[in-house]
Parts: structure tokens; C-alpha cells; sequence
């Protein structure tokens, strides 16, 4: 894969993650309009849960890709089928396993963390998501190890659709029958739309799937394979796990935290709704364009490490940084200087947690860039790396909530802080061990200081032009949307003026979809 191609099959899923976050504001903000912030409180409560269950096989798809692009580099396409039959026959057994767990043992769960007993609606809502979600990911694994963006990118499309649609409808008719039910409602809609998600790929697979060349060469038997899978998988989904008890830990830490400290049940689920239901919501817009990054590394790098072309990885791992900062630095800066527009804008008045989100946009840049650097490690394949990474990452977490949530002139944003540094540290060290293993040196400037040189000069822009648009106005959404408009544009221009992206790389683009 040349840096073309890493260029379009990131461009590819940031768009299709971009229509998808826009039709979720199509869910968020009705579901908060309906249900309140004590409703998304209930709503994201058992969130972690599940994205803790669907993190213990998160490394599958992460394997599948790898594995997948090793095998296709080589012409081994018989393997490539192996590789998936065995895949989803281990999807399949840990789905239905989260499932049963998450159906079972919901009322054990809400009276373990002592959760609001109306929580037990949203934990079945979302309970058969985890098979769906885990089922879907074998296919999006597939795919992408063949460099083919395009499923996973309608699929998220067509998921999203469909949680929005079912997820706001149920809410609606189950108000009637108290928050608690409504909040269900809303979590079924994440179930549903990995469904008919589900059944997009395998429609998509049944008819194009036999495209490969599925030749009767030499192939592995499905034992070493499914051995493979599981040695490559176990890291990344311990790591992956860990990312999620990250929020876990704040699902468990931070209402007990602020009731200990004088909050009531309602106002402490509430101040946790504006974490996680607020500025978490807006922080993941720019994260999705790295989770595409992210995607289109692992078999970028994994293919020329495999058939060991040094000149090309270098090419490779520097536009991935590259693109990372200049995803990084000006979403950072945006999301810092403009929260509070941005808040009142997005949730309509509602501007009650903005400072988290100056908190968490400074995160931003260092989550992006441990993203990355996971999936270059993850793609030479010493996956343990990111696993230790996020171990430290998780346990200076704990310590942080755990000292500042308590205080009250701090509270909810001891959580948030506790994000932002534990990252910062997980960042540090996955980068430090991508040019250990990889022996290799990257342009700083074009990579990294070009992007930041030209994120500081839009912020200046975004000032004024949000300083204009109010003055002659008087509507904070209006100068909102035009001062982001404004910024975007003299970003791009600035990109282009100081080479960080030539017109030589666009056209390569252009000839590339052609």
C-alpha cells in the first residue's frame, strides 16, 4: 500500500464517519431533548460496559486485517478464506457469550456498581449488540486487509441509520412509561443498527466475496490459523479492554465520587451525562477520523514490513504522522478556543460542561497520536507494546479520578483530567517504541511543526471571524458554524502554502479513484 493509498482509504472512512456522526446528532440531541442529561446519564452508564465486552475481541478484526494483507502480499488466497472462516467462528462464541453475560446478569450488575435500578432497561436494549457488533467487524477485518475502505465505510452509514431511526423512535413511544424505559429504548437503537449492518456485509461478501482468487495454492490449517488469530488478538484486545475501562472507571468512580462529596443521585448523574453524553459526544468526531487513520495503517504498514521494504515503510509511516497532525493540532485548537459556542450550538443552549471539553480537546491530540502509533506497532507485530502502554495509562487514571473528582471546586474535571494526562503518557510511550522497533526517522517539520505552525495561525482567524460574525449577528449558532467554515478554509490554504501538502499529492488522489 503506497501513501496514496493510505491517503484515500483513510479519506474514505473519514467521510463515511463524518455522515455518521452527523446523522447521530440526528440521535443525541432528540434522546437529551426527550430524556434530559439524567436520561443520557442512564443511557451511558451501561455504555462502558459493552464497549468493554466488544473490547476483549476488538483485536480480531485488528488481526484479521493484518493477517489478511500478509497472506495477499504473498498470493496465499486460500489462507485468506481460511482466515476468515476461523474468525468468525471465534466472533461468533465470545458474541454470544457477551450476550448471555450482559441478559443474565443485568440486575447483579446494577446492584455491584450501584447504578440507578432504571438502568436495567439500557442493559438489555444493548444486550444482543455485542454478537451483531462482533459478527460485523469480522467482515469490516476482511476487507480491509484487502484494502478495500469501501464496506466498512457504507456499513457505518447504513448502522447508524438504522440506530437513529429505531433508537429516537422507541424513545419517544416508551417516555410514557418513565425514563428508565426510554433510556432502554435508546440503547436498542445501537442493537438494531448493528443488525441491518450485519446483514449489508453479508449480502456485500456472498456477492463479491468470490472476486478474490481463492486458488487451490498451499494453505495453513485452520488450528495454526485460529492460534495466529488468537496470539495476535490477545494484546490488542487486552488493550483495546483497557481503553474501555478507562471509561469504566468513570462510569464506576465518578457518580460515587460526587455523591460522596455532597451531590445528590440525580445531579451526580447528570454532571456525569455532561462527560459522557456532552463533551465525550464531540471529542469523537475528530477520534473518528482517526479511528479511518488508524484502519488504513495496519495493513499499510504490515504489507511492506512483511516483504520487508524499508524505503517504502518510511514513506508510509511518515504520511501517517503527518496526516495525524494535521488531524490533531487544528480539531485541538477548535474544539479548545470555541467550546462553549460549540456546546450551545451542538445542544441548543444547553452550554452546562463546556470546560470539560476544553479539557478533553487537549486530549485529543495525544489520543490521536497513540492511536497511530498503536497501529504501527500493531502492524510490525509486537502488540504487546500498546497493551503495557495502556496498563500504565489505566492505572494513572485511577489515581488521578480518585484525587481530584472528591474536591469540590474540581469534580467532574478530575475525571477529565485524568483522561488528559493518561494519555499524554500512553502517547509518549508507544511513539518511543514505533522508531525502537522500525529504526527509522521521520521529517519533523512537514509531520509535525508545519501542522502546529499552521493550527495557531487559524485559531487567530477563528477569533476574529467569530468576533464579526457576532458583533453584526448578535446569534452565537450563526457565528459559530461561519467562524468553523472560516478556519477550515485558511487551514487548508496554509497547508498548501507551506508544502505540507503539495497539488502533486491531491492529483495522485484523483488519478488513484479513477
Amino acid at each position: 500500500m503506497t501513501k496514496k493509498n493510505i491517503i484515500k482509504g483513510t479519506l474514505i472512512l473519514i467521510i463515511s464517519g463524518f455522515i455518521a456522526k452527523f446523522l447521530g446528532l440526528f440521535f443525541r440531541l432528540p434522546i437529551i431533548y426527550m430524556i434530559g442529561e439524567e436520561g443520557i446519564g442512564l443511557y451511558q452508564l451501561t455504555y462502558p460496559i459493552y464497549t468493554f465486552l466488544l473490547g476483549l475481541s476488538a483485536g480480531i478484526p485488528v488481526a484479521i486485517s493484518k493477517m489478511v494483507s500478509q497472506r495477499a502480499a504473498l498470493s496465499k488466497y486460500e489462507d485468506c478464506r481460511r482466515i476468515y472462516r476461523a474468525s468468525m467462528f471465534v466472533m461468533f462464541v465470545i458474541g454470544t457469550v457477551s450476550t448471555l453475560l450482559l441478559i443474565v446478569f443485568a440486575n447483579d450488575l446494577i446492584n455491584y456498581f450501584s447504578w440507578s435500578k432504571d438502568a436495567y432497561y439500557s442493559i438489555l436494549g444493548i444486550s444482543f449488540a455485542p454478537l451483531f457488533t462482533c459478527l460485523l467487524s469480522v467482515y469490516r477485518g476482511y476487507f480491509q486487509g484487502f484494502q478495500n475502505m469501501n464496506p466498512s465505510a457504507v456499513s457505518q452509514i447504513i448502522e447508524q441509520i438504522g440506530r437513529v431511526v429505531v433508537g429516537v423512535g422507541l424513545t419517544y413511544f416508551l417516555l410514557p412509561y418513565g425514563i428508565g424505559a426510554a433510556a432502554g429504548g435508546a440503547a436498542f437503537g445501537a442493537t438494531f443498527g448493528a443488525f441491518i449492518s450485519l446483514i449489508f456485509l453479508m449480502l456485500l461478501y456472498k456477492k463479491y466475496g468470490k472476486t478474490y482468487k481463492y486458488a487451490n495454492n498451499t494453505f495453513t490449517p485452520y488450528r495454526s490459523i485460529i492460534k495466529e488469530l488468537i496470539l495476535l488478538a490477545i494484546p490488542i484486545s487486552l488493550a483495546h479492554a483497557l481503553g474501555s475501562i478507562m471509561s469504566l472507571i468513570d462510569s464506576l468512580t465518578v457518580p460515587k465520587l460526587l455523591k460522596m462529596s455532597g451531590y445528590t443521585e440525580s445531579i451526580a448523574t447528570a454532571l456525569y451525562g455532561q462527560l459522557t453524553g456532552k463533551a465525550f459526544v464531540l471529542i469523537n468526531v475528530p477520534l473518528t477520523m482517526a479511528t479511518a487513520l488508524s484502519q488504513s495503517t495496519v495493513p499499510a504498514i504490515s504489507e511492506v514490513y512483511t516483504i520487508n521494504n524499508k524505503k517504502l515503510l518510511k514513506r508510509n509511516m511518515e504520511m501517517c504522522f503527518k496526516l495525524a497532525s494535521i488531524l490533531a493540532f487544528p480539531c485541538a485548537a477548535g474544539l479548545y478556543t470555541l467550546a462553549r459556542p460549540i456546546f450551545y450550538f451542538v445542544f441548543q443552549g444547553m452550554d452546562d460542561g463546556w470546560e470539560l471539553l476544553q479539557i478533553l480537546s487537549i486530549a485529543v491530540i495525544f489520543i490521536i497520536f497513540s492511536q497511530v502509533a498503536t497501529s504501527i506497532i500493531n502492524g510490525i507485530g509486537k502488540t504487546f507494546i500498546p497493551l503495557i502502554s495502556m496498563i500504565i495509562g489505566s492505572i494513572v487514571k485511577v489515581l488521578i479520578s480518585f484525587s481530584l473528582i472528591s474536591i469540590p471546586s474540581i469534580n467532574i474535571k478530575g475525571a477529565a483530567y485524568g483522561t488528559l494526562i493518561s494519555y499524554i503518557l500512553i502517547s509518549f510511550i508507544n511513539i518511543y517504541f514505533v522508531f525502537k522497533y522500525t529504526k527509522t526517522r521521520i521529517n519533523l517539520f512537514k509531520s509535525i511543526v508545519s501542522p502546529i505552525a499552521c493550527s495557531i495561525a487559524m485559531i487567530f482567524i477563528v477569533v476574529i471571524a467569530y468576533t464579526r460574525f457576532y458583533e453584526y449577528t448578535l446569534s452565537i449558532n450563526i457565528s459559530t458554524i461561519f467562524s468553523i467554515l472560516s478556519g477550515a478554509a485558511i487551514y487548508f490554504v496554509l497547508l498548501f502554502i507551506t508544502k505540507t501538502i503539495s497539488l502533486k499529492d491531491v492529483l495522485d488522489l484523483q488519478k488513484k479513484k479513477r
